[in-house]
């Protein structure tokens, strides 16, 4: 995996955020803290609108309902 300054040298789209990035401290818009709050409330941001829909193994599902079935069954015997 490369690091984030190889990534800088070779992948163009992500040079230019770094820059961009830059730029915005240059011109003391926002501090470097400010700067990393505001990627993470993005990615937080990113991720609430783009929620991804979990399916379970039906395997699982059958697997659960037997040990539901169990817990559930009356234990006195009659």
């Amino acid at each position: 995996m490369p690091t984030p300054r190889e990534k800088y040298m070779n992948d163009p789209e992500y040079h230019q955020l770094v820059t961009m990035l830059e730029s915005f401290i240059e011109r003391a818009r926002f501090s470097p803290s400010e700067m990393r709050e505001a990627v993470v409330l993005a990615c937080i941001n990113y991720e609430m609108r783009h929620v991804r829909g979990q399916s379970i193994d039906p395997r699982a599902m059958e697997a659960f309902r037997v040990l539901e079935e169990f817990s559930n069954r009356d234990t006195r015997k009659p």
